[in-house]
């Protein structure tokens, strides 16, 4: 789409000594809808044919006005257009440019500056905001590395006690072992002393019955060896 606008050494309305052409449409070459501004001048009227002649049917086309080109007449001096709001019309052709006034592109970078403008404010917002949210992050990361050599020192300890705690357990074992070889041995020891007890009990027993058959015998056996007075005397 092209845009065209008004010149401003051109006049908006006084529009004399313009010549009136013959075959208003006939003669007209049909364009494609292409995008025309009018000029950097005031005002532009739209009439309903190639000549100042015929009727407006626009008061004035403000400088800057997109239109939609329709046709220029064969000569090109006239162009057929249509605004935005559906109003189609004619006009001189020179009063159409390919782009848009400055004041339209000046009016187009400001609004273009302001949005940009905005995107930067709103990006600087959001920077801080991420800023932000690395410091916390960094702050975080510090206490959780801090945290980190805390739990490692603690593991090491648990480790340690652990590795302590396995070599004790260790030698309990080898202990209650060791314990149980000296209770096996005390036991064998306890049954070897009870046997001993049972045989010196029995000795004495016997040795006792054996001093009473003993001293039975002597107090049987000796009256008899001995001689009696009476037979001594006799």
């Amino acid at each position: 789409m092209i845009v065209k606008l008004l010149t401003p050494h051109l006049l908006p309305f006084t529009l004399v000594g313009l010549v009136a052409f013959s075959a208003l449409f006939a003669s007209s070459q049909v364009y494609s809808q292409e995008m025309r501004y009018i000029r950097d001048t005031l005002f532009v009227p739209l009439r309903s044919g190639q000549s100042y002649k015929h009727r407006i049917v626009h008061k004035g086309l403000e400088s800057g006005t997109p239109l939609i080109l329709l046709e220029e007449s064969e000569d090109e001096a006239y162009s057929r257009v249509k605004t935005n709001s559906g109003i189609e019309g004619w006009l001189q052709t020179q009063y159409l440019s390919d782009e848009p006034s400055a004041r339209a592109q000046l009016e187009s970078f400001k609004l273009e500056n302001d949005k940009l403008k905005a995107q930067s404010a709103t990006l600087k917002k959001e920077l801080n905001t991420i800023s932000k949210q690395y410091q916390d992050a960094k702050s975080t990361m510090a206490q959780l590395s801090k945290g980190q050599q805390s739990s490692e020192q603690e593991l090491a300890e648990i480790k340690s006690i652990s590795a302590n705690a396995i070599s004790l357990n260790s030698e309990n074992k080898d202990l209650l072992q060791l314990n149980q070889v000296l209770q096996n041995k005390v036991d064998m020891l306890t049954t070897d002393n009870q046997h001993l007890n049972d045989k010196l009990d029995n000795d004495a027993f016997l040795n006792g019955a054996f001093a009473v058959l003993i001293g039975v015998f002597i107090t049987l056996l000796v009256p008899r060896l001995w001689p009696s007075k009476s037979s001594e005397w006799a």
